[in-house]
């Protein structure tokens, strides 16, 4: 049974398709936002999305390209529902890597029409493509189960962690993360383009689970990405200050963890 994530606003527009698609048979799934899409994508690993383009947080737009950003998962099938009927509305969604769009209001024949179409050409191009669905759907679960098991594993340097952030929820790069200061059960995270985030996370979350080839611990509170380090300042025989790329404040070391930095220096 294919499944279907419902993404819209609209709780009763959303409800109306989920029962038009469960007459033909479909699983499926609603978020009535697109954070709250962007974590069912991940729990759910659906075959098809169907995404409203104005959403309360952010927008359809936004949502696909924090999907897209996750290459070694293959993407769902995507169609965008609208009311935006202008060319360069729906030539963006287009670009972006949707498969098709829907202009509302729609009809049941125009929506069940826009998915059987669009499952029918991806099943094409996986024959053509000599890889059979069952493969792809193992690789699905198999990246899936990977994301979900980001909570008990190391994570990669390569690798992206989903952040459940109020203005900018999506997708950011471990390589992109700076340094992490603790804040008792919560942690703020520094990344590049002065993306600035907190979670409640307490510091032995990452201290198990950040690759220790590149953070490393400098104070009792804080971890830093050994990538960013742009000057070691000597302040006394057994104290430093770091000075990090594109910031401003200074990092200081405690004498705990001068050692490490002592190594870095020689």
């Amino acid at each position: 049974m294919k499944k279907i994530l419902i993404i819209e606003d609209n709780a009763d527009l959303a409800e109306n398709v989920g029962l038009m698609l469960k007459e033909q048979h479909f699983d499926t799934y609603i978020a009535g936002n697109g954070k709250e899409g962007l974590r069912k994508i991940i729990e759910y690993d659906p075959d098809l999305i169907l995404c409203d383009i104005m959403l309360p947080d952010i927008s359809g737009y936004k949502l696909l390209s924090e999907l897209r950003k996750l290459g070694e998962i293959k993407l769902p099938i995507f169609i965008y529902m609208t009311a935006k009927t202008m060319r360069q509305d729906l030539r963006k969604g287009m670009n972006l890597g949707a498969d098709d769009y829907l202009t509302k209001p729609f009809t049941q024949e125009e929506l069940i029409s826009a998915v059987n179409t669009q499952i029918q050409k991806r099943k094409t191009l996986l024959k053509f493509k000599s890889v059979s669905e069952k493969e792809i759907d193992g690789k699905n679960r198999e990246a899936d189960s990977k994301t979900e098991e980001h909570d008990s594993a190391e994570l990669k340097y390569n690798e992206h962690i989903f952040i459940s952030d109020k203005k900018n929820p999506g997708f950011y790069l471990i390589k992109n993360l700076m340094f992490i200061k603790s804040l008792k059960d919560y942690s703020q995270l520094f990344f590049t383009e002065n993306k600035k985030f907190t979670l409640r996370r307490p510091m032995i979350y990452w201290e198990t689970r950040l690759p220790d080839e590149k953070f490393i611990r400098i104070h009792r509170q804080t971890f830093i990405n050994l990538d960013y380090i742009e000057k070691v300042e000597i302040i006394s025989s057994n104290r430093y200050a770091l000075e990090i790329k594109n910031f401003s404040e200074k990092l200081e070391v405690s004498q705990r963890f001068s050692s490490k930095i002592k190594k870095l220096i020689k």
